[in-house]
């Protein structure tokens, strides 16, 4: 593990599972933790400093998320994958699809603002180079829609995979030379959705995703020191 590790003593009045889960996350996906560490229970409650039940909880959560598997002798981490880069931004590409047609059809005034809600602070965040922030709210813009159509189980898909898809966004987030261009995408989405226009908003949402694809597979290419997820994240949206 690196000396600016994910992975650190965590505060015992937060969500220990959902915690633990998401260092791990950033571990795994960023490279820190190779694929094939062995992670073992009582070396991972020490390193937190929890007990083993938190531990349990976000190794489960993080197996039904394909990012670590269960074998006869413990849970090894599975990491990524060219695969599975590219099934994780097909299966983004066709929820969100989905998620922005009907946003089209339901959306009213109330969830508008919403979304301009969160595209603002993308604006401000560009602005001062606050990059947390700008990761927090990109998430934030997107699982709106999914919070707002109506839709529960297109919704609980959504939840299955958010937290991977959050990582990775912080991921392209953090070090675009161009955020900007983020934001000015995010727009075209928001205008299309607002003009009811569900092809357009389609594919500026599509046309997005790709950036972010081509982007993260760049960085997944050069290897983990491309793909340093920041060690305190966008944080939940």
């Amino acid at each position: 593990m690196t000396a600016e590790s994910h992975i650190h003593p965590l505060d015992q009045s937060s969500r220990l599972g959902d915690e633990v889960a998401q260092m791990l996350r950033r571990a795994i996906i960023s490279g820190e933790l190779d694929s094939g560490t062995h992670l073992i229970e009582s070396v991972l409650s020490e390193r937190f400093q929890v007990s083993r039940a938190p531990i349990r909880e976000a190794l489960r959560e993080l197996e039904s998320e394909g990012l670590v598997e269960s074998r006869r002798r413990g849970v090894y981490v599975k990491g990524l994958t060219p695969q599975d880069v590219w099934e994780l931004y097909d299966l983004r590409t066709m929820l969100e699809g989905a998620a922005v047609e009907l946003a089209v059809s339901r959306f009213d005034e109330n969830d508008i603002a919403a979304l301009r809600g969160h595209l603002a602070t993308m604006t401000a965040a560009a602005s001062t180079g606050r990059r947390s922030d700008f990761a927090k709210a990109d998430m934030g813009f997107h699982t709106e829609l999914f919070e707002r159509i109506g839709h529960r189980r297109l919704r609980r898909v959504w939840q299955s995979f958010v937290e991977t898809y959050r990582v990775i966004l912080e991921i392209t987030d953090t070090d675009n030379p161009d955020l900007d261009a983020v934001v000015v995408a995010h727009q075209h989405i928001l205008d299309a959705i607002e003009r009811r226009d569900a092809k357009e908003a389609r594919r500026r949402d599509e046309e997005s995703l790709r950036a972010g694809q081509a982007d993260f597979e760049r960085r997944f290419a050069a290897g983990p020191a491309a793909t340093a997820a920041p060690a305190e994240g966008g944080g939940p949206s």
